[in-house]
């Protein structure tokens, strides 16, 4: 876009998806519920309108400053206008030479009709709105573009094989396939182009590619108009009659070109039967199981569909169980089972709905020239196309909510939905069922290595195979490739293997898979990583810093350098696309394989400076709520002065002496790592001063390993310091520590030295 002779340079997201939802309906009233959704999805904030009315006074300011003449952007009752003026938009130019050409076109004018074609299509120079970051938008404005161009390019394609251009077009032909692999007709057109320009073999080469792929990626046959242009090239036919055929829908703004042929009768169509295959070595999920028979909806027509929402952590088996129980299910869906791979987390694109709906339909036996082009009307075609229809719908590895739910049936049916994200809106507003999948636990996990390894080797190293089994965290996936690892080498042990995984820095390594990388674990949680934006990504590295197995919003907003309450907002991000789990009292935890890779991504990502700055933080949270902390459960201690609190950092505020004891007991943990963390990086002020903080916990508890060992770090600390005034309250709390265990020869020294 631009400006006042210049380029319009927007950095901030939100701006630009604003604009680019104005922009797409120029001249037309945009509400303020539509910009919201577009901006913010589902995680829309509770002051949106007031949030998005900042947005649109920012924007204003770049758009109209130092023009002259009446604002770009206009409110108009509870939304916005944007005023352009003819001609302005080459998106309105597109559709204006469009209807041209359909003009050209009925007087007869092929030659006119195509130049204009082109130009119209030469207007387009990418995808459109990429920069937006927007899936709602791209959802369902870009798909409507990127149809008109479509349809477009397809008539453009004819005109070429109706006037001989035929050698002219293969180039661009096989530069559309490419780019719209699963669009037919463009296959179609390839094929005739290569006939008609004596190149049979290729053409029948396509012919075998496109089937192969249909089948593949869709499930299906090639369409009948494939398959009679196949027929046609292997009879040789010179011109094959009726295979290029007039566009049987309007152009943007223009009635249509002619009728739509009337369509043959099909055979009688198939049920579609496309669960993956199940998987012999499922174990356990007794649980979840039950619960997913609790979803089974009663016998009978007009029944409310059914959504069971399988969410969890990359690797934990929601799809092995979701296949595994639509399996166990699939008589009571006799009208079948459609699967779709959504592709959410993946190495590519998530699937846009529109791909998917076509999917469905054709796998339902819609033809293809009675699918609409447009998002709700594919949905409401595939809702008419299932009603009173008993099929099951597995829809696997979903993005989120807005990619689920344009393809959900309107009753009869079951959809079982698998997502690494909560899917909360798909509950909230369509009714569906959670079924969060868990880690195997220490039993489950023994059986599955016995399924692959044979129960025998499994009883025989049974040390070992609990030991893999907590290093692989009890993820299924990690287990497979361990045990895979292990039968590839006949003469290895369990415990070879387990003395390799040991080492944090090549485990992730080891739980890959050569020939197939996508496999790897690696890879399997960096999907989730990358869908991250990017301040919630840098605050599931940095809490890779943090040597607990739990922690709570004050230690990691500590750590990532933010106040509480943005913080919580994080948080509740990472656990909702399960990069992190939930316990009690607001304790966020990391299985150890996702707490290996988090440090990964903080080492390779984040500068050693940034690093030490964010443990300087956490270690001085620490030492200040543990010392409001002790305040508390003994007013009367003389408390020792502090270094200044770093900056962000909000220590607790505890209600009474039970507050600060709960939190002391379950911190406990967590504050032994603290004090070796900062011994190790030689930050050896805090490593004296955090245990002389916790004494009135340790001397009320008597937690004396915990004592001993803690003040021990601080002494050797205080001693590297060469500071006596931190040296003699670390020996004073060490001899009460070895008093209390009638160690006394061990206290006497350090009471005197202390004295000293």
């Amino acid at each position: 876009m631009t400006r006042n002779g210049g380029p319009v340079r927007l950095s901030a997201a939100k701006q630009r998806i604003a604009l680019a939802t104005l922009l797409v309906n120029a001249n037309h009233h945009v509400s303020l519920d539509k910009l919201i959704e577009y901006m913010w999805g589902d995680k829309a904030p509770k002051q949106a309108r007031g949030a998005l009315h900042t947005h649109m006074t920012r924007l204003r300011r770049v758009l109209d400053g130092g023009v002259d003449g009446p604002p770009l952007i206009e409110t108009l009752g509870a939304g916005y206008v944007l005023r352009a003026d003819a001609g302005s938009l080459d998106m309105e130019r597109f559709r204006e030479l469009a209807v041209q050409a359909a003009r050209a076109g009925r007087a007869g004018d092929r030659s006119g009709e195509s130049g204009l074609l082109r130009e119209a299509l030469g207007l387009w120079r990418g995808p459109a709105l990429v920069d937006v970051l927007s899936e709602s938008l791209h959802r369902d404005e870009v798909s409507r573009l990127e149809e008109e161009r479509m349809r477009l390019l397809e008539r453009w394609f004819d005109l070429g094989l109706r006037t001989g251009r035929h050698e002219e077009i293969i180039a661009d032909l096989k530069a559309a396939t490419t780019e719209h692999p699963l669009r037919e007709r463009l296959w179609e057109q390839l094929m005739l182009a290569l006939h008609l320009a004596e190149r049979r073999a290729e053409a029948l080469e396509v012919y075998r590619h496109v089937a192969g792929l249909l089948r593949e990626e869709l499930g299906i046959d090639p369409g009948h108009e494939l398959r009679r242009l196949h027929q046609a090239v292997l009879n040789g036919e010179p011109t094959p009659a009726g295979l290029t055929r007039e566009p049987t829908q309007a152009v943007p703004g223009d009635e249509p070109a002619s009728a739509p042929p009337a369509p043959e009768v099909p055979p009688p169509p198939s049920v579609p039967r496309q669960l993956p295959s199940d998987i012999a070595r499922f174990t356990g999920r007794h649980a979840d199981l039950a619960k997913l028979y609790e979803l089974l909806p009663e016998e009978g027509h007009n029944r409310p569909i059914v959504i069971a929402a399988i969410g969890g952590t990359g690797g934990v088996g929601k799809t092995a169980l979701a296949v595994h129980w639509a399996h166990e299910v699939r008589d009571r869906f006799p009208d079948g089972q459609l699967h779709v791979d959504l592709r959410g987390f993946g190495p590519g694109e998530p699937m846009a709905p529109a791909t998917a709906l076509e999917m469905m339909l054709r796998s339902l036996h819609v033809p293809a020239d009675q699918i609409p082009a447009e998002v709700e009307a594919r949905s409401a075609l595939l809702r008419s196309t299932l009603a009173g229809r008993r099929v099951l719908v597995l829809l696997d590895n979903a993005r989120n909510t807005a990619q689920v739910r344009p393809l959900l049936p309107g009753s009869d049916c079951l959809v079982l939905v698998t997502s690494r994200t909560r899917l909360a809106g798909l509950a909230v507003h369509d009714d569906a069922r959670h079924v969060f999948l868990r880690r195997l636990r220490e039993a489950e996990s023994q059986t599955l290595l016995g399924k692959i390894l044979g129960a025998g080797r499994v009883s025989a190293e049974a040390e070992a195979a609990a030991e893999l089994a907590r290093l692989c965290a009890h993820l299924p996936l990690a287990l497979a490739i361990s045990a895979e690892h292990v039968t590839r080498r006949p003469g290895a042990q369990l415990a070879d293997l387990v003395a390799q995984l040991r080492d944090k820095r090549s485990r992730l390594d080891l739980l890959g898979v050569d020939e197939d990388p996508q496999m790897s674990l690696r890879a399997v949680f960096s999907w989730s990583y990358q869908a991250l934006d990017p301040r919630a990504a840098r605050a599931f590295r940095l809490l890779g810093l943090h040597r607990g197995r739990a922690f709570g919003v004050g230690a990691a907003a500590a750590l990532i350098g933010v106040p509480p309450v943005e913080a919580q907002r994080l948080l509740e991000i990472l656990t909702d696309r399960c990069l992190l789990e939930t316990g009690a009292r607001d304790r966020y935890r990391m299985h150890d394989l996702m707490r290996v890779y988090a440090t990964e991504l903080v080492e390779a990502e984040e500068s050693e400076a940034d690093r030490l700055a964010a443990v300087q933080r956490l270690l001085s949270w620490y030492l200040h709520t543990v010392d409001r902390a002790d305040q508390v459960l003994n007013p009367q201690h003389q408390q020792l002065p502090l270094p200044p609190l770093a900056p962000s950092c909000e220590p607790y505020t505890f209600s009474g002496h039970e507050d600060a004891l709960l939190w002391l007991e379950t911190e406990h943990a967590n504050l032994m790592a603290a004090v070796r963390q900062a011994f190790e990086l030689g930050q050896y002020t805090l490593a004296w001063r955090l245990p002389c903080a916790l004494w009135s916990f340790f001397n009320l508890r008597k937690h004396w390993d915990s004592w001993i060992a803690s003040h021990e770090i601080g002494l050797e600390a205080a001693l590297l310091l060469g500071d006596a005034h931190a040296e003699a309250p670390v020996r004073t709390s060490l001899a009460v520590a070895f008093w209390d265990r009638r160690q006394f020869k061990d206290a006497l020294p350090h009471a005197e030295l202390a004295l000293a």
